[in-house]
């Protein structure tokens, strides 16, 4: 009886709990974003040397039930060497460059891998520098995607790499990422990101290019390739000491599928944060994404057709523990 004992005593329970009112698509109804609650600690195994672990479920608190999207689940050993882990855990793109894009309580995109799964994970900092490499080792032999009946014996599903480095008040970022089960059709994504801070301000800018093959379009140019490019610009901060702070942030986004622009789409969504403590672990959030205007073609003669969507606005209660 000693033994579980010892062990739950260096374990640290968290959690965050969150819900309220969400207008979307012209329609109200209550959501619970970002719930979520889990389980981490470490256990020393000899001087300089930890066992860590993790795990972390969402929550769906309309319903009193556990979400679908579980969250982190992972086990490893840290030291001077670094940290080392497997299992479930955060991307090195998000780790990295998704640290600095993606500052928003529900509907941020850092526009890359946030958590992955089958992952063996190497983290390392020297002094200013962070260093994290994935491999996602999926195995089960899957079919391909082709119509030639073989299967992927690859052992590297994706490979996972970002660096950062910080200076004086700012702070540097590149991420990239390759799918590489099937070479054929192998996608890749890179995103670099900087950040300043002055005061209670931070200025930030992104820039993610995502390439991926579309499907076979029938001709015998066989595959198409789609990219898909983001800029962002955000500023946020503090009002002084009475608890309320906010973002903006703006994003480019422009999709091409073939090389061409007009069979794509383009999107500049305005992101709007709110945040307003109430003391001890409590926060009232308001955050919404305004004047998403999509233009693109849907039919063979190339004409543009414009349609603006409704902005999403959510106003929550979020309590952690």
């Amino acid at each position: 009886m000693s033994a579980p004992s010892i062990v739950f005593a260096q374990a640290e329970w968290y959690g965050s709990f969150r819900a309220g009112p969400v207008s979307a698509a012209g329609e109200t109804s209550l959501g619970a974003p970002g719930s979520r609650w889990g389980v981490k600690g470490s256990n020393e195994i000899s001087d300089g040397l930890r066992g860590v672990y993790r795990y972390e479920t969402a929550l769906d608190l309309r319903t009193a039930t556990l979400a679908d999207n579980n969250r982190l689940s992972f086990v490893g050993l840290s030291g001077g060497f670094g940290t080392l882990t497997m299992g479930r855990v955060w991307g090195a793109e998000y780790n990295t460059t998704g640290a600095i894009l993606d500052n928003s309580y529900f509907y941020g995109d850092s526009y890359g891998s946030y958590r992955i799964s089958n992952a063996l994970s190497y983290a390392v900092d020297a002094g200013p520098v962070s260093m994290q490499l994935d491999a996602v080792m999926k195995g089960g032999n899957t079919p391909d995607e082709d119509d030639n009946n073989t299967r992927d014996t690859k052992t590297l599903d994706q490979i996972l790499f970002g660096l950062s480095a910080g200076f004086g008040s700012g702070k540097a970022a590149i991420s990239y990422r390759a799918n590489s089960t099937v070479p054929a059709v192998k996608d890749t994504n890179i995103t670099a990101a900087g950040e300043f801070t002055f005061g209670a301000t931070r200025v930030y800018l992104g820039y993610s290019q995502f390439k991926e093959p579309n499907d076979h379009d029938g001709d015998e140019d066989g595959i198409q390739n789609r990219k898909t490019t983001n800029i962002s610009a955000g500023v946020g901060g503090s009002f002084g000491d009475n608890g309320l702070s906010y973002l903006i942030q703006v994003t480019q986004r422009k999709q091409e599928t073939g090389g061409a622009e007009t069979a794509g789409t383009k999107q500049t969504p305005v992101l709007l944060s709110l945040a307003y403590s109430l003391g001890g672990s409590s926060t009232i959030i308001l955050e919404g994404i305004t004047n998403q205007k999509v233009i693109g073609t849907d039919d063979d003669s190339g004409a543009f057709t414009t349609a603006k969507q409704k902005a999403t606005v959510g106003l929550i209660l979020r309590v952690d523990f």
